[in-house]
């Protein structure tokens, strides 16, 4: 539970933060539908709208360091209308995050390739630095942010990238792209592959359906054409 909260913790603070290469700049105004301090379709869930079952979720995304909030932003504030999914969503994260086998290099080039396939900027802008911390090359961000071909870059990378391309944005993996990774990381760490990419993804389609903007002057990732 303290690394889950360590982890999250740190991804909504980059996120509240800023702290990211500059990418596109959100400067448009918020479609009508949208509301206007969660900057999406629907607003943020209240402290007081929710039961016990929703405290942890509270003491994890807390807006002003440890301090109490009433209300839930971060990554899971849409998936907080339902508490249990939230918290079952928080246990995957656990499990393939927290404890999973890959090291933090893949595992961060993973998240960025989950973020990239849904368009998620506000977990991109969180770990992106986190990915180049764990000594993911500049280069190779790029190349993700970018949707680039995957020529000129190491091998053990291109795989991860190119896994999470095809687990989800064609929904088809070949044998060839699944045999390396299983060559690389193991049968459990393939396994490992789909589960990081897929608690990111999950967030990425909430963001999805309620059209979830950055704030204001926040990097958004670029309109990209399929490779």
């Amino acid at each position: 539970m303290t690394l889950r909260i360590s982890l999250l913790a740190t991804a909504f603070c980059a996120l509240t933060c800023g702290a990211t290469a500059a990418i596109a700049q959100s400067a448009a105004p918020l479609p009508a539908d949208l509301d206007v301090k969660s900057r999406a379709r629907l607003p943020y869930v209240q402290r007081k709208d929710t039961d016990e079952q929703a405290k942890r979720l509270f003491d994890i995304f807390v807006r002003n360091g440890n301090s109490p909030t009433d209300e839930l932003g971060g990554p899971l504030a849409f998936a907080a209308y339902n508490v249990p999914v939230a918290n079952a969503l928080l246990d995957l994260h656990d499990g393939a995050v927290g404890k999973g086998t890959l090291n933090e290099h893949v595992r961060e080039l993973a998240i960025l390739v989950a973020c990239r396939e849904t368009n998620y900027s506000f977990e991109w802008n969180a770990h992106e630095p986190a990915a180049v911390r764990a000594g993911v090359a500049q280069q190779v961000v790029d190349v993700v942010r970018t949707n680039g071909a995957l020529t000129g870059i190491n091998e053990a990378d291109a795989a991860v990238i190119r896994f999470g391309r095809e687990l989800l944005r064609d929904r088809k993996m070949s044998s060839a792209t699944f045999a390396k990774a299983k060559e690389l990381y193991g049968a459990k760490g393939a396994m490992d592959l789909v589960a990081v990419m897929s608690t990111y993804a999950v967030s990425g389609f909430y963001a999805i359906a309620v059209d979830e903007h950055v704030a204001a002057g926040q990097p958004t990732l670029p309109v990209v054409a399929a490779h």
